[in-house]
Order: structure tokens, then C-alpha cells, then sequence
């Protein structure tokens, strides 16, 4: 017997031996006993960084340094090359070597994961157990999409509108207030009920949305339609069907009517007067809804402090209008900034730790007892944010962000040249005033954008290309200078 408990306790050393053999080896090597370390931050500027992420980060890593390497000088360079944005940036983290990037363009991001510049953040995410599971639903899906599947970085706050409303001047015109999850033709319907409240040069105007802009009004409504701008194969415009005529009629008549303020029939407005209409017209009973950021929360809040005439109003929001197919989703909903650790990068521990920090759930619930201190973003660990003076704050938090693919602008067109966005625009706004002071067919406008939308699609492309060209060319004449 004493020798078969002998052999046990030896078959037992043997295998916790084996056990300490096959001890998981860690994704990233610990930074040491002292907690030292050092990165280098790509940041806009070093005082806001601190002011934003640094102090807060140095309270709980008081020995990991903070070096922040500010992007300016990158505009320069676009001004004093011609280059674009993306070039100068790319050239601009080859030079520097940060170990972390804060990147807020969606394209520069892509292309960066895209070309393996980035680090991938899966092994060490599953290793740590970190937190995905406090992320508001769909925008850990949104960053796999970006990264083909893969984590390459982490967002810790997002932009997202909602409907502001005047629940006082609901009641006064004995209309049933708005509702989450509406679509946009509900919402203008809703909205068009004012009109009848004002007069031709003292309207009361249903709706007024974020810039006043038409494009605006009429790309919100296409997306709430499930329309695609490009064919299948990506290849051109597909302007010219029943549903695009739809959705400019609807947009053209809520301006027409005046259910929507839109600047398109006031040229005049300057940049940052649509706010003023928003805020003073809302108080004043001109306005009975605002399609509106957080932002706006503040301007309710503090606009009786400038405006002593201004009575206290009964408030309230609900979501920004939605895709009725997809009730759950929503376009306004977008990442503000996703924080990525270079691929390259000798300091990855380091700058774990601080990307890490920052999207950590322990932040995200000191966000939010400073909600009133924040601008747009809001947290995308959303747990601890429900209301503010009163007023619940879920809409905020209700929809998801939509995939890529599902926008107006997605599928497989692959990449859209920059400039065509601006120009397309532009004959959108065109197409509307047409239909609007000429009463110009719908039939007829789709057809022009249909037309002058490939055509101005086209010369982009070209341009894009002939630009890559030049950009080739001189690369090559610098290489044999060299």
C-alpha cells in the first residue's frame, strides 16, 4: 500500500510539472515588476490629449510615459505636396513610429488594417477575457467588418442623432407625439401636420434636421427606403427607378410644404444659423421637432440663461427615423474614434495597456457621471447612462450601428472617388430646387441625376487615376534621383 501512495504522489509531481510545461505563454509580454514603460501617441494636439486621455490614464499607470506626436504638421505637407490626407499620413507614421493611433476616418482606417499596418487585437482580447460583452449591440460587429473579420482596433465612443421634440406644441395642436422607430415618410407626415398651424411668412415649421441642408433630408429618407445608389456589379449609378423617384418626391414635397426647414430655398443662410433656428424657433413654438446631437441637450439646457423671455418647455426624444425592414438599425449611429496599436510597434504591452484603459468598462462609467461635459460622442458601453435632468436618454442608446454594405452608399462598388460625394450632391440640391420652384416632373429630375451621375462618377474615376499615375511617376523619378 505505502508503495502504491508513493507512486501516486510521484504520478502526481510528474504531471503538475507537465501542467507548468503547457502554461499558456502570453500574447504580449508583461511590462516587469515596476510597471515601466513608453509610447508614442499619434494625437491632433498634445494638450487636449492629456486633457482627454493622458492625465487620466498616468493616475492609474504613473510609470508608462506619454509621448504625444501631434498630426499637424500633416495638413502642411498635403498643401506643400498636393498630395492627399491618407498619403501624407501613412508617409507620416513611417517617419515617426508611433505605437498608437487614434484614427477618426473611416477610409484611412480601412486601408491601414487593409495593408497590415495595424495590430491585431483578437489573441490578446481572448487571452485577457477583456470586455466585449459591454459594448452597446452591433459595434463590436462594425469594427470586425472594418478589420475582415478581425479586431484592429477599439472605439470607445460614438455619434449618433436623435428627434428632439416639443411636447407643449404637441399638445397645443392636438397631435399624437412622435414615437421610437419611426421611418422617414412617418416622420415628415408627422411633421406636415404643423403647417397648417402657421402661415406662409410665419410658419411653423414640423421638422428642422442637423444643417438644414436638402442633401441631408434626402439621403436620411433614402436610407430609411433601403435604397443602393450603385447597380449590382458597383459599376454605375442606378438612379433612374421608381423608388429613387419616390424618395425625391417625398423630400421636394416636406420642403414645399414647409413640414421641413431646408436653406435650400433660403441661400442666404450663413454656416451656424441653422443651429440658431433650431434653438430659438424650438423655444419659441416655431419648431416642433429637431433632428439633432447630444449637442443639442446642452443648448435646451442653457438657452433660458441667454434668452430671458424664453419659458421652460416640456421635452422629450425619441430615435432618429429608421429603415421600417430594418427597425433596429440605424444610419445616424457611426464610431467617432477608433484607437489601433501600430503592427510594427516595439512597445505593444505598453500601448495594450492604454488602449486597453481607454475602452475599458471603468472609464466608460466615469464618462458617464460627466455626461453634461461631453460634446457629441456618447460612451459605446452604454450601462450607466439613462437619463439626464429627468429625461431618458434611451433612445440614444436603442439602435444599432448598420453594417457598411447596408447603406445607400455600400455594396460592391468598392472605393467611391472623394470628389464625386460633393459634385453629387450638389445636382441632388439642384434637382430638388427644380422640382420645387419650376414643379419640374420627378420623372424628369431622375432621369438628369441618373445621366449627369454617371457622368460626374466617371470623371472622378479618371481623375482618381490619373492622379495615382503622376503619383507613380514622380515616385519612380525620386527612386532614380536616389
Amino acid at each position: 500500500m505505502r508503495q502504491k501512495w508513493k507512486a501516486a504522489i510521484l504520478l502526481l509531481a510528474v504531471i503538475s510539472m507537465l501542467g507548468g510545461c503547457f502554461v499558456e505563454k502570453p500574447v504580449l509580454e508583461e511590462l516587469g515588476p515596476e510597471g515601466k514603460g513608453k509610447i508614442k501617441v499619434l494625437y491632433y494636439d498634445e494638450d487636449s490629449f492629456f486633457k482627454e486621455f493622458g492625465n487620466q490614464f498616468n493616475l492609474s499607470y504613473p510609470n508608462i510615459e506619454l509621448e504625444v506626436v501631434s498630426t499637424v504638421p500633416i495638413g502642411r505637407e498635403m498643401q506643400v505636396n498636393g498630395t492627399t490626407y491618407e498619403e501624407e499620413y501613412i508617409k507620416f507614421i513611417e517617419k515617426n513610429k508611433p505605437d498608437v493611433l487614434i484614427v477618426s476616418r473611416r477610409d484611412l482606417f480601412d486601408k491601414l488594417a487593409e495593408e497590415g499596418k495595424l495590430y491585431n487585437l483578437e489573441a490578446i482580447i481572448e487571452q485577457e477575457k477583456f470586455d466585449l460583452d459591454g459594448y452597446l449591440p452591433g459595434f463590436v460587429d462594425l469594427l470586425r467588418e472594418r478589420g475582415s473579420g478581425s479586431l484592429y482596433g477599439l472605439a470607445p465612443y460614438f455619434w449618433t442623432s436623435v428627434i428632439f421634440y416639443n411636447a407643449d406644441l404637441f399638445r397645443e395642436h392636438h397631435i399624437e407625439l412622435p414615437r421610437n422607430r419611426m421611418s422617414w415618410k412617418e416622420l415628415i407626415e408627422l411633421a406636415s401636420r404643423f403647417g397648417e398651424g402657421g402661415s406662409e411668412d410665419d410658419p411653423i415649421y414640423g421638422l428642422v434636421n442637423q444643417d438644414g441642408r436638402a442633401d441631408s433630408i434626402f439621403f436620411g429618407v433614402a436610407e430609411s427606403m433601403s435604397l443602393r445608389l450603385f447597380d449590382a456589379k458597383g459599376e454605375k449609378i442606378a438612379f433612374n427607378t421608381d423608388a429613387w423617384k419616390e424618395a425625391m418626391e417625398l423630400t421636394a414635397n416636406a420642403i414645399r410644404d414647409q413640414a421641413v426647414f431646408s436653406t435650400l430655398l433660403d441661400p442666404g443662410f450663413r454656416y451656424g444659423e441653422v443651429e440658431v433656428v433650431q434653438s430659438q424657433n424650438f423655444f419659441k413654438g416655431k419648431v416642433a421637432m429637431v433632428l439633432g446631437t447630444p449637442w443639442f441637450m446642452h443648448e435646451l439646457r442653457d438657452y433660458p440663461n441667454y434668452d430671458k423671455e424664453a419659458k421652460p418647455i416640456d421635452w422629450g426624444i425619441v430615435t432618429a427615423p429608421v429603415d421600417p425592414g430594418n427597425p433596429d438599425e440605424s444610419q445616424y449611429v457611426s464610431l467617432h474614434e477608433e484607437f489601433a496599436i501600430l503592427a510594427d510597434s516595439p512597445n505593444k504591452r505598453a500601448a495594450w495597456e492604454f488602449v486597453k484603459y481607454v475602452n475599458g468598462p471603468e472609464r466608460a462609467k466615469a464618462d458617464s457621471r460627466s455626461l453634461r461635459d461631453l460634446r457629441d460622442e456618447l460612451p459605446t458601453r452604454g450601462d450607466h447612462v439613462r437619463d439626464l435632468d429627468g429625461i431618458s436618454l434611451e433612445p440614444f442608446f436603442m439602435l444599432r450601428p448598420k453594417a457598411s454594405s447596408g447603406t445607400v452608399w455600400g455594396g460592391p462598388n468598392g472605393k467611391i472617388p472623394p470628389g464625386f460625394y460633393w459634385n453629387f450632391a450638389n445636382l441632388i440640391k439642384q434637382e430638388l430646387r427644380d422640382m420645387i420652384e419650376n414643379n419640374k416632373p420627378a420623372e424628369a429630375a431622375v432621369v438628369k441625376i441618373d445621366e449627369e451621375g454617371n457622368a460626374i462618377l466617371k470623371q472622378e474615376r479618371e481623375r482618381e487615376k490619373a492622379e495615382a499615375e503622376e503619383m507613380r511617376r514622380k515616385a519612380l523619378e525620386n527612386a532614380a534621383k536616389k
